[in-house]
């Protein structure tokens, strides 16, 4: 086995692990805190914003309430005011953060039902709550709230079922040592720029790896602009702990494993390997106010996964618990109707590679075609056709193609030899 040392040249030698290309799909998970008061507008997909400015005092995501709260005279304010009152501080939704109905042993099965690989847990969000016992501060889910290692509890669980275990990190944002909202895109601002706060968030990203051990160390946003030189021993160690583990590009440095998008926003390449994140909804963390005119149907949620795995990407579906650990239903509904599609025609997206040449077509007959490719054989995806026996024509081959559509879902079809190097 390798060892890293703690320099860029060594870190750069890391390759990417081939189980991380071949999963192609991997759950997300926002839960903490802000699963309490569960509330955030329902507004717009990320990017799809018309200002930064009322991105944030409109912010979609519920996992931001606190950043939200913050900002004068926004309705998460007034909201939090009229429920709680005006001297509630977010910090006492400890309290009600439960997690009495909490089944991890469930949690895992339903994952893999769903037909996921991987599994990326919230262990500390931007608000500081940590879902572990963790020994740099009192602010966690052991001392307070549940008093139990959640994330220690699933991580036991996932890996039984099989699933690899990863966990999230919010290794620039702290708001515990920020008091001020954030308001605009400059991700490298609205954090508390010194020495003491980039140690800390150092030693618990590496508590992480020494504890969890997880597959993939995911950051969020950046990483502080004082502490960006301790990044190499950082992912050293963890490549020397976890030799076939990942880190994503939020860092704020030029390295990563994999590549980032979220919603409308990010990277999406058919050379460098990357992940789509999103939620089922238009939140990450549970918002009480969506509901199923904003959640993808199943239908749309196979064509999303289509979509990015024929591009060269993994599909990282988040799901958003109540605070009492129960997923609402709609979003149980959707994992399970997935995982019985990738049950029927999961060989077409599993260890797949993409095709470079072409990922996609429109049919003549208003279907639409995603490919992917396993050695010499093509996996063609079909969305859009009516129930009963079809014929198709592709635009890659002179023969007619007939398939058989049992209800409104896509299928595949495979085209064997297709590629004869």
């Amino acid at each position: 086995m390798k060892k890293f040392e703690e320099t860029w040249e060594s870190v750069r030698g890391h390759k990417l692990p081939s189980w991380y290309n071949d999963c192609k799909l991997g759950i997300f998970i926002h839960w903490g805190l802000y699963s309490v008061p569960a509330w955030a507008e329902v507004t717009w997909e990320l990017g799809a914003e018309p200002s930064p400015e009322e991105w944030f005092r409109h912010n979609p995501y519920a996992e931001w309430y606190l950043n939200t709260l913050r900002i004068p005279d926004s309705p998460a304010r007034r909201y939090h005011e009229q429920t709680y009152g005006k001297d509630f501080p977010y910090s006492k939704f400890a309290e009600s953060f439960t997690c009495e109905k909490w089944d991890p042993k469930a949690w895992a099965e339903l994952f893999r039902e769903a037909g996921a690989k991987y599994i990326v847990l919230t262990t500390k969000h931007h608000d500081g709550f940590c879902l572990y016992p963790s020994q740099y501060t009192d602010y966690n889910a052991v001392k307070m709230g549940p008093k139990r290692d959640l994330v220690g509890d699933l991580a036991k669980e996932v890996r039984q079922a099989g699933l690899k275990m990863c966990t999230y990190f919010s290794g620039l944002y702290d708001w515990t040592t920020y008091p001020y909202p954030r308001t605009d895109h400059n991700s490298d601002s609205y954090y508390a720029v010194t020495y003491e706060f980039a140690d800390y968030s150092l030693k618990q990203a590496a508590e992480l790896i020494d504890r969890y051990h997880p597959s993939i160390l995911w950051n969020d946003i950046g990483w502080p602009k004082k502490g960006r030189e301790d990044l190499p021993w950082l992912f050293a160690h963890y490549y020397n702990t976890v030799p076939d583990g990942l880190v994503n590009d939020r860092w704020s440095v030029d390295w990563c494993d994999y590549r980032t998008a979220e919603y409308l926003t990010g990277t999406k390449s058919l050379t460098e390997k990357w992940e789509m994140c999103r939620g089922l909804g238009l939140s990450f963390g549970y918002n009480q106010n969506e509901g199923p005119e904003t959640v993808l149907s199943p239908r749309k949620l196979v064509c999303l996964l289509a979509d990015c795995v024929s591009k060269n990407g993994n599909l990282l579906l988040n799901i958003g618990p109540r605070a009492d650990g129960t997923i609402p239903e709609i979003q149980e509904s959707r994992l399970r109707a997935l995982g019985a599609w990738m049950k029927d025609h999961g060989e077409a997206i599993y260890g797949t590679s993409v095709w470079l040449e072409r990922q996609e077509d429109d049919l003549e007959n208003g279907a639409h075609v995603w490919y992917t490719r396993k050695g010499k054989d093509l996996y063609v995806i079909i969305d859009g056709l009516g129930a009963g026996e079809q014929e198709i024509k592709l635009p890659i081959c002179d023969a007619k193609l007939s398939v058989s559509v049992a209800d409104e879902m896509p299928i595949h079809t495979k085209l064997e030899d297709f590629f004869q190097e």
